[in-house]
């Protein structure tokens, strides 16, 4: 016989016996599940600890004693849970800041729900999270099970390689910009993404080496491939490597070996690796722009940054987190949030890209509302990030945007 998958755990914690009996009605439909019941966050914690493995907990938000958000909370401490569904009956603003706050705690995974439940959505919402709960939690075992020395041994070997991933103007559909990504070509596993190593490798002191690999390679494609002037490459750095004066001055180096000009270069920086040290880092950052480069606030939009700290930035370019951007058509606060970003750049004549365009409804939103506007745009509905052959085919190819 073939072998059959675990059963998956699901908590249904809701002060009302009546709500959770409808709730474990309507997921008993589905298959291959154990449903569990808690009355309060209390003893939905304490169930939790004694079961060990809970693989998605639907919580109301609105319970005596420790309520959901208190929940939440302990959840992100003290437990490992890769899904949670909120349900309440207040607006669904409130749902969607309780929502943002369990993301910032480290829950990756969350849904919500408004009541009265439906019980179609609310299968369809448990189906999707178990589903992507599996599969982060085979990435998390995947990612746990690669040692250092394992590597270690992948950089000295020459495993490593440049994906770039295209970056398309919504004006002409045209690509105008590709971002560097490190992929490892592990001989056993197969490809793996940067979540597998990156982390590992900035904490041992590793991480410079696969940058100069990186950027060799990105430097070498931008070669053969003959980059217009208006054509830009971008490179992610990390807090470490922007303090790193030799690095930078290397990147500066093999450009110029190449006859290649730094303006063609977009150095990303993350939001909170631009504000830290501040003083050093606009020195550093100072250097950078007057030898050419570009420079980029990456995830730009979950930080705390004002309009005035990114003034005094001699940055280039925005790009929104992708976090706003997902599913960006069916929610009003991300589009109020991105409305006041693209004027942020106006103003500060900053260029914009928009991460994580995954779907067709998002980028009719963004087409629609932002049409004509000087605004890029990137994700896996456009392109996912390919071998260096394949852009240079999708350049000369010029696929423009999906209709």
């Amino acid at each position: 016989m073939p072998p059959t998958d675990p059963m998956q755990q699901i908590l249904l914690v809701d002060d009302s016996a009546v709500q959770r009996q409808l709730m474990r009605a309507i997921c008993g439909e589905l298959s291959n599940l154990q449903i569990f019941e808690a009355a309060d966050g209390r003893q939905a914690l304490n169930l939790i600890y004694k079961l060990g493995n809970i693989d998605l907990v639907v919580v109301d938000l609105n319970m005596p004693g420790m309520d959901g958000i208190e929940l939440l909370q302990h959840l992100a401490k003290h437990a490992q849970i890769p899904a949670v569904i909120l349900i309440s009956g207040y607006a669904p603003e409130l749902l969607e800041n309780c929502g943002r706050a369990a993301k910032a705690l480290g829950i990756a995974l969350i849904a919500y729900l408004v009541k009265p439940i439906k019980p179609e959505e609310l299968q369809r919402l448990v189906t999707e999270l178990l589903l992507s709960s599996k599969l982060e939690t085979h990435h998390q075992v995947s990612d746990a099970v690669v040692p250092l020395i394992e590597m270690v041994g992948g950089l000295a070997q020459n495993q490593f390689t440049a994906y770039f991933q295209p970056i398309f103007s919504l004006k002409t559909g045209a690509i105008v910009q590709c971002e560097a990504l490190a992929r490892w070509v592990h001989p056993q596993r197969g490809l793996l993404a940067p979540g597998t190593f990156i982390d590992r490798l900035d904490q041992e002191g590793y991480l410079t080496l696969l940058t100069r690999r990186v950027a060799q390679a990105s430097f070498d494609m931008m070669q053969r491939a003959k980059f217009s002037s208006e054509m830009r490459l971008s490179i992610n750095l990390s807090r470490n490597q922007l303090e790193d004066a030799e690095l930078l001055d290397w990147i500066h180096s093999q450009l110029l070996m190449r006859h290649l000009s730094p303006q063609q270069v977009v150095l990303e920086i993350t939001e909170n690796s631009a504000f830290a040290n501040l003083g050093h880092t606009m020195t550093t950052l100072l250097r950078l722009r007057l030898r050419g480069f570009g420079l980029a606030i990456d995830d730009f939009g979950v930080g705390h940054t004002t309009m005035d700290m990114i003034k005094d930035l001699p940055m280039t370019e925005l790009k929104f987190d992708m976090s706003l951007i997902k599913n960006i058509h069916r929610e009003p606060r991300c589009q109020s949030i991105i409305d006041g970003m693209v004027r942020i750049a106006q103003e500060l004549n900053l260029r914009m890209v928009a991460e994580g365009i995954d779907n067709l409804d998002d980028l009719n939103y963004l087409r629609q509302r932002y049409a004509g506007f000087d605004l890029n745009l990137q994700g896996f509905l456009l392109s996912k990030p390919v071998p260096a052959d394949q852009l240079v085919l999708q350049m000369q190819q010029a696929p423009g945007l999906p209709s």
